[in-house]
């Protein structure tokens, strides 16, 4: 339940929070929206976030599956492993990806040139911008609906072309 007063609306709490800042609502929907259209790896991708919504305790996140990831194979063995970037089910790129998230999301400040360079051995420039995002959406939305209590109140999935449903 919503941890601030809302108006009734035949939609998700969080797009009524949201809506009591427009601008916020659409600079978060361009975001989500860039994040959906990552060009990074589905498995990776679905890995990253399972880190994140681990480390945030995030019910919505930790209930749904990415369409796009169970289709590339994402098993629940390969989202429960991530709290071990070092299990030999993960390539390189997704271990240092793993470890990223959760070193961003709990001691950013202690992400040093070595790792750095161990994360810039697997991906281009572009690539660790993008990761970063990545990882930096399911931070903060993972947050943003938990402190405001729009986590609990439903469970999430997604249709094939992004949009959110609530079951």
């Amino acid at each position: 339940m919503a941890r601030l007063p809302l108006q009734p609306a035949d939609h998700l709490e969080v797009i009524s929070a949201l809506s009591l800042r427009p601008t916020f609502a659409s600079a978060v929907g361009g975001f989500d929206q860039a994040v959906w259209n990552s060009t990074l790896d589905w498995r990776l991708h679905e890995l990253v976030r399972m880190r994140v919504a681990m480390i945030n305790e995030c019910t919505v996140c930790l209930g749904w599956r990415t369409p796009m990831a169970v289709e590339a194979g994402v098993t629940d063995e390969d989202l429960a492993a991530v709290t071990d970037p070092a299990d030999p089910r993960f390539s390189p790129a997704e271990s240092v990806a793993i470890e990223y998230a959760a070193r961003f999301c709990t001691d950013s400040a202690r992400i040093d040139d070595a790792f750095m360079a161990r994360l810039n051995e697997q991906f281009d420039p572009g690539e660790v911008v993008e990761l970063t995002l990545v990882i930096a959406k399911y931070l903060a939305m993972g947050r943003f609906m938990q402190v405001l209590g729009l986590d609990q109140a439903c469970s999430l999935q997604m249709t094939a072309t992004g949009t959110v449903v609530s079951t």
